[in-house]
């Protein structure tokens, strides 16, 4: 798809390199979650946030899951329909 959108080879190359832009948004994703764990204008952590591994991990994955929940629910409708436009069967779109 990105081949169509542009002529310049070096965009393309880019654009065509999904796994860079994947490892980006793990090091901006790891970026964030440090800086919220830490003191502003010290080198230290806030021990609170990091006192209990397990509380904090459920933290992250709790502040995105409603966002996840929502925008599948919204989406698949679209999912669906276009599965089905391209002939599968209910059993495979209920499978994936």
């Amino acid at each position: 798809f990105a081949r169509f959108s542009t002529s310049n080879l070096t965009a393309l190359k880019l654009l065509t390199q999904e796994n860079v832009l994947v490892g980006g948004f793990f090091v901006i994703s790891g970026y964030v979650s440090a800086y919220t764990t830490t003191k502003l204008g010290a080198l230290g952590v806030e021990e609170k946030k990091v006192a209990n591994p397990e509380l904090f991990f459920w933290q992250r994955v709790m502040a995105y899951y409603p966002l996840h929940f929502v925008s599948s629910a919204l989406f698949a409708p679209m999912f669906i329909w276009v599965e089905r436009n391209f002939s599968a069967t209910w059993k495979m779109i209920a499978f994936r």
